[in-house]
């Protein structure tokens, strides 16, 4: 992989055109991109006495959230040193079409062969293309005479973490659904190319590590998969990254496979957290999180605590520090988000009908800990091995393998959406800081800046390599993921893309079983839910 030079070096050694990125202007167009979907769904399915001030209030929290994240807590200007950024543009284009191709490759507006899930992905945009919002379904109007028998016929509201889909669904709508499906595909590549450009800014280095961590970190799942496989005895619940009953960690891969739409906003309010220089817009981020994933919220309150206690300015007192995280960007961002999304989420909350503590889902301590330290060995240990020499000063570092030690010990939802979900910004953080050591490992590997040969010791030259197969295993379940994506996508297997087609009127009755369609978003008692009440249209 070819390393780039630091981007705090001088202009003197760079040649060509470069791109000047300054943070103010980077964490403006993310949030923006964040804020802009949320506003769209306000403005299209809220009562307009109610959408016009809830979207005047958003865009002035977005403001006063841009205006201030790049100030210390005592209100002074960072150097422009701290927050300004020079990139060649080869180094930007290259992000750029690897964005494109990274959501390609992921099944973003179903281009390329994907998994089950983009049944369920591609049936939501058409119907948020094709229907009046809010979405409601007449269910005596489904064909299948199967699917028919057993729904009753009655209208019913929908609910799903659709936000992320908004934007491009409004296209659709004005300019038709090939419009809108593309105009998706560039709207994942451009939050992909923002979250690469983020985790090299994080970073302070051009590095292209960024995009193969972005795509290739995981644990060592590749080994029980290969276990279970061909020496074990495979479970029927058993799956690649599922070798543990009740609790699944997964890789950076199968999250943009599967839930793009919740993913891409995760890992950029991630390196947002990472980039802002004070504790004044926690609570936006945060709330920002909640309208695309509430699961990847929880995951990102050990960030934000993270966040409060550690981005002070020396010159800033408790009185000060206080006032800071009391700001109200901090205080009306997260009100205003629960107050509309709380109650349309719950609206149906039958996907949290399965949860509880972890232990009694194994029946006995004793299978807790047998999964719980499997875990440990397979997700965690790891990391903890690439990255505790570089970061053992780093109390992010701390912060993230506690999150990830202690998520386990709870289960929501059949699958374990709290751990699935929940980890994907701890996950994100810990492939940005390997990108840093990978980086780091390339930098220091030839020469010096003298041009003289950098002898190692031969402990030095076992550990570089033992890190090496190490990151190899860790990248297999990415590897063999794509492998399976472009294989399917030339050799004719079927494609599960329009197996439900519309929620209003699905194809296969095997997807109107309470486990797929009809108790994840149908949501019956419309009439005498909050939100459709009193806040829908």
């Amino acid at each position: 992989m070819r390393e780039v030079a630091s981007l705090s070096k001088g202009n003197r050694e760079r040649k060509g055109l470069s791109v000047n990125i300054t943070l103010r202007s980077f964490l403006a167009v993310c949030a923006v991109y964040l804020s802009l979907p949320v506003a769209v769904f306000f403005m299209g399915w809220l009562k307009i006495w109610i959408a016009v001030p809830a979207t005047l209030i958003l865009c002035l929290m977005t403001a006063l959230f841009v205006r201030d994240s790049v100030r210390s807590p005592s209100k002074e200007l960072l150097s422009k040193e701290e927050t300004s950024f020079e990139v060649p543009l080869t180094y930007i284009i290259i992000l750029a079409a690897a964005a494109v191709l990274i959501a390609l490759i992921s099944d973003v507006g179903e281009y390329v062969w994907g998994s089950a899930d983009h049944a369920y992905r591609r049936a939501i945009f058409r119907d948020l293309v094709n229907y009046d919002w809010p979405v409601f379904y007449d269910l005596s109007k489904q064909s299948d005479p199967v699917i028919n028998s057993y729904l009753p016929d009655t209208v019913v509201g929908f609910s799903y973490y659709l936000t992320f889909w908004t934007v491009p669904a409004v296209i659709g709508k004005v300019l038709g659904f090939a419009a809108g499906n593309f105009c998706l595909l560039l709207w994942a590549s451009a939050g992909l190319f923002l979250t690469l450009t983020g985790m090299s800014m994080a970073l302070r280095k051009k590095t292209y590590a960024v995009i193969f961590t972005m795509i290739c970190f995981a644990g060592l799942d590749f080994i029980p998969y290969i276990y279970n496989e061909f020496i074990g005895t495979k479970q029927e619940w058993m799956w690649l990254e599922g070798y543990t009953r009740h609790i699944v960690y997964i890789s950076n891969i199968n999250n943009i496979l599967n839930v793009f739409n919740q993913c891409i906003p995760c890992w950029l309010i991630a390196v947002m957290f990472m980039l802002t220089k004070n504790n004044r817009g926690v609570g936006f981020l945060g709330a920002m999180m909640f309208p695309y994933s509430p699961w990847a919220t929880i995951g990102l309150v050990p960030i934000a605590i993270w966040s409060v206690f550690t981005k002070k300015n020396r010159s800033s007192s408790v009185k000060g520090n206080i006032l800071n995280i009391l700001d109200p960007v901090n205080i009306v961002t997260p009100l205003l988000i629960l107050f509309i999304f709380a109650p349309y989420f719950t609206a149906n909350g039958n996907a949290t009908s399965v949860s509880g503590n972890t232990i009694g889902f194994y029946g006995g301590i004793g299978a807790f800990l047998a999964g719980y330290l499997l875990v440990i060995l397979v997700e965690i240990l790891p990391s903890f091995l690439l990255l505790f020499g570089a970061r053992k000063k780093d109390s992010l570092f701390y912060t993230v393998l506690a999150a990830l030690l202690i998520m386990p010990f709870y289960k929501i939802s059949y699958q374990n959406d709290f751990t699935m979900r929940g980890a994907m910004p701890e996950f994100f953080i810990l492939s940005v800081m390997l990108a840093g050591v990978i980086a780091e490992k390339v930098e220091t590997t030839g020469r010096d800046k003298n041009g003289h040969v950098i002898r190692k010791t031969p402990r030095e030259y076992l550990k570089l390599a033992g890190g090496a197969l190490l990151v190899f295993v860790m990248s297999l379940i990415a590897l063999q993921q794509l492998l399976i994506t472009v294989i399917s996508t030339f050799d004719g297997s079927r494609r599960f893309t329009e197996d439900i087609y519309s929620f209003g009127d699905m194809r296969h009755p095997e997807y109107g079983n309470y486990y797929t369609v009809d108790e994840q978003f149908f949501v019956y008692d419309h009439e005498e839910q909050f939100f459709y009440k009193y806040l829908a249209r």
